[in-house]
């Protein structure tokens, strides 16, 4: 008591009032935020962006969804990436604080016959040679020990409180990249799937537009039979259905492709899906309206923001472990031994012995290194904080970028809905007129191409739609349950 009474006056004495400092519960976010996304619209539940996926009413992305989120490699990484933190966090803590250890130990020392001279080795062995000295030439001593050491490093200055403060927080940060990578994984099987299946549906109409095309160049044909056309119209036509036949094969590449990459996002080899997939599936993508809240309440939402925002609280808990090794380290140690040379008696009181000892260790010189690694952690902490603010900005300009395209593809899928309706309504009419015998067969499937065209462009629309959506649901940070997470959060807290 007497040691650690006065370690503790002569810390007190030497540095009042030093104190590592603290890590600070939460970064600030970029000034100028606005209060409200452009446009009109409500906030949305956080249940609704929790499996926002569901809106689109379609089983198979549901399906792929769910299967993606439990077997996904990527999100199996992150996962293992959290239990990494956690153990790291469990260590830190493990160094902090008093620290024992129990020992047993025998020992053996053979006396050397000829080391020492005549007469000292018969003071040792006395004169009668009744093995009175202390050992005799040759012979072994043997020395049993038991007992345990104890050790204890005050944490007077904090270093200890920032280097568990900054393993809390990068545990923190795991957990939250986890949640992205969840997040960005639920956006690329819904924006692959949503393709996919929009190539599948534009297959069946590219061979519906090549049998046009065909019918179109076997008509140049007879009129060139019947000397109505020259070989230039034929070859045209020629090149048509040449054009149609590769655009198809094209389709069909990217939707093979497509699966081959819904399958890698699910960790399975990519013809695995190939004959899971149900036929293409006629009916347009469910029109889902997406309310993006506010800004405020997309910095919590985030995964992506929170993580950001938990490595800065990481860097500044460094910077703190950095500064408390300026100062002092106050130690104890101590052990407390049973030793003698016959196990008979190594339980005696006569057998019984200790020490303790304290100790200050000042760094007196190499402090120019310390001082650099505190600066070294300041300018970490420092573009730590500069990249969570490009973090916030990034994740508004995502939102409002994506609002901006939503807006634009309802405009656009007004116009290309009226253009198809214009178009269909001229190749009935051309239909009409082609049984009546008023209209030509060549404007007849002209008139047909062209709806099939409008028809095409409708599709890609569509999906361009659906995909803007599935990119303003992944730049709100939906896809994740925050329930979840605040279980896995209280569970990283068990020791």
């Amino acid at each position: 008591m007497r040691v650690l009474a006065f370690l503790s006056i002569a810390a007190a004495a030497a540095l009042p009032g030093c104190v590592a400092p603290d890590a600070g519960p939460r970064a600030a976010a970029p000034s100028g935020v606005p209060t409200a996304f452009g446009g009109d619209r409500a906030a949305a539940p956080a249940g609704e962006l929790a499996a926002w996926w569901t809106a689109f009413d379609d089983p198979v992305l549901t399906s792929l969804v769910s299967r993606a989120l439990a077997a996904n490699l990527d999100v199996r990484q992150a996962a293992l990436r959290v239990r990494e933190a956690r153990l790291q966090q469990r260590i830190v803590r493990g160094g902090q604080g008093p620290q024992a250890n129990a020992s047993t130990s025998e020992t053996a020392s053979h006396l050397s016959r000829n080391a020492l001279p005549a007469s000292l080795a018969n003071l040792f062995s006395g004169s009668s040679g009744s093995g009175g000295g202390l050992g005799l030439p040759g012979e072994t001593i043997r020395t049993y020990q038991a007992g345990f050491d104890a050790s204890w490093e005050l944490d007077l200055f904090g270093g200890d409180a920032r280097a568990n403060e900054a393993a809390q927080a990068r545990a923190d940060a795991a957990l939250w990249s986890r949640r992205d990578a969840e997040v960005v994984l639920a956006a690329e099987v819904a924006n692959t799937w949503l393709q996919t299946r929009s190539l599948r549906r534009r297959l069946a109409l590219a061979d519906e537009a090549l049998a046009t095309r065909r019918e179109l160049r076997d008509f140049a044909e007879v009129r060139r039979r019947h000397g109505l056309a020259d070989d230039g119209e034929v070859l045209r036509e020629r090149q048509s259905v040449e054009q149609a036949s590769a655009q198809r094969e094209d389709l069909q590449a990217q939707a093979d492709a497509g699966v081959h990459a819904l399958a890698s996002l699910l960790g399975l080899a990519p013809r695995s899906l190939a004959g899971e997939l149900p036929p293409s599936d006629d009916r347009p993508p469910a029109h889902v309206d997406v309310p993006p809240g506010l800004p405020s309440e997309l910095l919590e939402r985030r995964p992506d923001i929170r993580a950001a925002e938990r490595q800065v609280a990481a860097t500044a808990a460094d910077v703190g472990v950095a500064k408390a090794d300026l100062y002092p380290h106050i130690s104890l140690t101590g052990a407390l031994q049973l030793a003698s040379r016959s196990l008979s008696t190594l339980v005696d009181a006569d057998s019984r012995q200790g020490s303790l000892a304290g100790k200050i260790a000042f760094p007196l010189l190499g402090r120019d290194r310390l001082h650099a690694t505190v600066d070294l952690r300041q300018a970490q902490a420092d573009e730590a904080a500069l990249a969570y603010r490009g973090v916030v900005l990034h994740a508004l300009r995502d939102v409002e970028d994506a609002l901006t395209r939503l807006d634009a593809d309802r405009r656009r899928e007004g116009d290309l809905r009226e253009a198809a309706g214009a178009a269909r309504e001229a190749a009935d009419s051309a239909g009409v007129g082609y049984r009546q015998g008023l209209v030509a067969a060549s404007a007849m499937l002209s008139a047909r191409q062209g709806l099939q065209a409008a028809e095409d462009a409708a599709l890609q629309s569509q999906a361009t739609s659906a995909q803007d959506v599935v990119a303003l649901y992944k730049a709100l940070g939906g896809g994740w349950d925050v329930r979840r997470y605040a279980e896995e959060r209280d569970d990283s807290r068990d020791p």
